[in-house]
């Protein structure tokens, strides 16, 4: 018998694909959490991984091919970019995820063979611009990126291990989220948003929150333990706060899933390798609507109940939960807070305070780092931090462990400041400087320009240690735990099930937020009321002119205005009356002589 010569070509054709399927992976999972006072919160995290091998096949099943191509062009080992629309409010408890500023931020990691970092800076923001619909062209540029030392470390391994690299970060405090962002961003799961956990996502019902982040980024990980693999990964996540108050007569009201994203599961994602959704523990007490025979097993006490979407109905999502509504307690807040403030008066000069915010009962360790952009040139000579005990009132004057200023240039570079610092335990770090506003040409105001210009939130960052990390799982509710996504971990599922903490837990990254500064402003109303008055009285005098040079005048008698209509009918009918007489008593005389004759 002979055999075809294309079996042995498509046995191994479908072993290539069968290994590449297999070394991509695709994780979905959903995180829900009541955080009090009426809040829900959402967080979608969709994680793909693929091996090295995979990576440099040029083929993906799973991955986004443009992302993928736009790192390889511009030699970038990682990126993050995240897209918020609000702020997130300390009533709601620590950070369960991690939590972008206002507006649009942006930073990426350059490999060494990068030939000109700030031109591949310059394409890649471009690239990403073009991707997601967003204003990032705008950063392109010197003036609007920095690259700070220690706030923006590697989240993911470099490409070569015994070169460092070179960071770029950037923010665009005016940049809000909206569907046009969300669109494209959908596109890039595997399922998009037909199928999977990506189909509850509804702009019209998403945009009805208090608080909505959209995120994604790709790094290198680890695949094994000791890292002999490396690995390709792309995080995409949407974080979405829902104030239910808004949404039902009463914050106790039941709710669903349905109720709140308005959409239906509408079945299981064949790419993916999981897809879970994890009900979080609250302080109020909550109901499972769910079979318990369907519920996960999760050791880990900050999870209510996990559920895998295999073993769901599509009718899942319209399950009423219900919460007793009660308060949260003190614990809610988390152990450091920031705020920014702008200080001063008038058109010259003004300042910024910042205030960090110690609730722990230990020193910290921690890293700021703010922008300055061009138009605010700070002058260093006033910058002062102390620390401030809240019971006594007590100001102590404190010297940072490193620090590192970059002044502004004008319409060339941007400035920052980048400190490491010992938070004091229990109290309040305040850091404070003088800039002067630097006048803006007529052209470089923005639409509104009375509105006033945006600063760039501040970064401040710090690690736990295992120790720390205890003691505050020990002393808080399970509701107010940590539950940041460690750098290790590319899914909740891998980083709920793990017993033993890893060097890379307990980092924190928080931002203040966006502050606004009036700069002097011209009237452009000015011109504006110049133009329409002149208009206005040329337009006038135009009319006029013009009427009486092009108009034909048609000479007519008229009437006198006193005599009346009724007036000028009786003499007509007067004056009929009057000729008819005559002419009667012409035809009387005319006809006597000859009666006389005949008579004679």
């Amino acid at each position: 018998m002979k055999k075809n010569p294309m079996t042995g070509f498509h046995l191994i054709a479908f072993l290539i694909f069968s290994a590449s399927a297999y070394c991509e992976n695709f994780d979905e999972e959903l995180l829900i959490k009541d955080l009090g006072h009426g809040y829900t919160a959402f967080h979608f995290n969709f994680a793909a991984t693929t091996s090295e091998s995979v990576f440099h096949s040029k083929h993906y099943n799973i991955l986004p091919k443009s992302i993928i191509q736009i790192s390889e062009k511009y030699n970038v080992d990682e990126f993050h970019l995240s897209i918020s629309r609000g702020i997130w409010d300390e009533r709601w408890g620590s950070n369960f995820v991690s939590v972008s500023p206002s507006g649009a931020e942006l930073w990426a990691w350059f490999g060494n063979q990068t030939i000109s970092v700030d031109q591949s800076w310059f394409k890649l923001t471009h690239a990403l611009s073009g991707l997601f619909c967003a204003s990032l062209n705008r950063l392109s540029t010197s003036e609007h990126f920095a690259s700070p030392t220690h706030s923006y470390k590697r989240f993911g391994v470099p490409k070569f291990s015994k070169v460092s690299g070179e960071v770029r970060y950037s923010q665009l405090p005016g940049e809000a989220l909206c569907s046009e962002n969300l669109t494209p961003w959908t596109k890039y799961l595997p399922c998009k948003s037909f199928f999977g956990l990506g189909s509850l996502l509804r702009p019209t019902s998403l945009f009805k929150s208090n608080y909505n982040t959209m995120t994604i980024g790709i790094r290198r990980v680890c695949l094994d333990l000791k890292c002999h693999t490396i690995g390709l990964e792309i995080m995409e996540t949407l974080t979405v706060v829902f104030d239910r108050s808004l949404l039902f007569a009463k914050r106790t009201s039941p709710w669903s899933i349905r109720s709140i994203l308005g959409s239906e599961f509408k079945g299981f994602c064949d790419a993916a390798n999981s897809s879970r959704v994890f009900i979080l523990t609250s302080y109020e007490d909550m109901n499972l609507p769910l079979d318990n025979k369907l519920n996960v097993d999760c050791s880990d006490n900050r999870v209510l109940a996990a559920y895998s979407t295999k073993d769901l109905s599509a009718s899942f999502t319209s399950f009423p939960f219900k919460t007793d509504g009660k308060e949260s307690s003190s614990q809610h807040s988390p152990i450091v807070s920031a705020t920014k403030h702008i200080t001063g008066s008038g058109s010259v000069r003004g300042g910024v305070k910042a205030f960090l915010t110690s609730r722990a009962n230990f020193n910290l360790e921690i890293v700021y780092f703010d922008l300055i952009p061009w138009y605010t040139q700070v002058f260093f000579s006033s910058l002062k931090i102390y620390s401030l005990d809240p019971k006594t009132q007590n100001k102590t004057v404190i010297t940072p462990r490193w620090l590192a200023v970059k002044p502004s240039l004008a319409r060339k570079r941007m400035g920052s400041i980048e400190l490491v610092i010992t938070l004091p335990a229990l109290n309040q770090l305040i850091i404070t400087y003088v800039f002067r506003k630097v006048l803006q040409r007529w052209n470089e105001f923005p639409p509104d320009a009375n509105h006033g210009f945006f600063l760039p939130a501040a970064t401040v960052s710090y690690v736990l240690n295992s120790e720390q990390i205890d003691y505050l799982n020990k002393t808080k509710h399970a509701a107010f735990h940590n539950l940041n996504l460690p750098n290790w971990a590319s899914s909740y599922s891998q980083f709920f099930n793990t017993t033993h903490s890893a060097p890379q837990d307990g980092f924190v990254r928080l931002h203040t937020p966006v502050s606004l500064v009036t700069m002097p402003t011209p009237d452009f109303s000015m011109p504006f009321n110049v133009l329409c008055l002149v208009c206005s009285v040329v337009a006038v005098v135009f009319g006029s002119v013009h009427k009486a040079t092009t108009t034909v005048f048609n000479v007519t008698l008229k009437m006198n205005a006193s005599d009346s209509l009724l007036t000028h009918l009786v003499n007509r009918i007067l004056s009929k009356k009057n000729t008819s007489k005559t002419m009667s008593e012409q035809n009387t005389s005319t006809s006597a002589p000859g009666n006389h004759d005949k008579n004679d």
